[in-house]
């Protein structure tokens, strides 16, 4: 009865440290930087679009500075500045490194890429319907 009564003890003072390291084991991962979105987004665009080598190296490092220069312009609104007025500069910068990812596509993948980007865009306006937020992360 001891040796249960300790057991039990022991286990009600450990329960409380655990509770305290358990949701920082379980919490979500930190955000990936800029340099890791977009070497994912270089991989999942080489998949999808069956990018050479060469295609890859050439598209990683317009990615990265698509990324930067968009993240650049969200800063202020991520930091409680107004979101009114941003779209023009967003879509500048979009088009920017839109001609530059295209001009290293084929005619084919051009396609496809026109296509994930339709796909894409559909995405979000249903999460826009559905008040799922601004979907900004991506």
């Amino acid at each position: 009865m001891k040796k249960t009564l300790a057991l039990l003890a022991g286990l009600a003072a450990a329960s409380p440290a655990f509770a305290q390291t358990a949701p920082a084991a379980s919490s979500p991962p930190a955000p990936a930087a800029a340099g890791q979105r977009g070497a994912r987004r270089a991989q999942y665009l080489a998949h999808e679009l069956g990018l050479s080598a060469d295609q890859q190296a050439r598209l990683a490092p317009i990615l990265l500075a698509q990324r930067e220069a968009v993240q650049a312009l969200r800063e202020p609104a991520s930091s409680g500045g107004a979101r009114r007025g941003m779209g023009p500069e967003l879509q500048a910068a979009q088009a920017k490194y839109q001609d530059q990812i295209r001009a290293v596509l084929t005619p084919e993948q051009l396609t496809k890429f026109t296509q994930l980007q339709a796909a894409q865009r559909e995405k979000l306006r249903e999460r826009r319907a559905g008040g799922q937020g601004q979907g900004l992360d991506d």
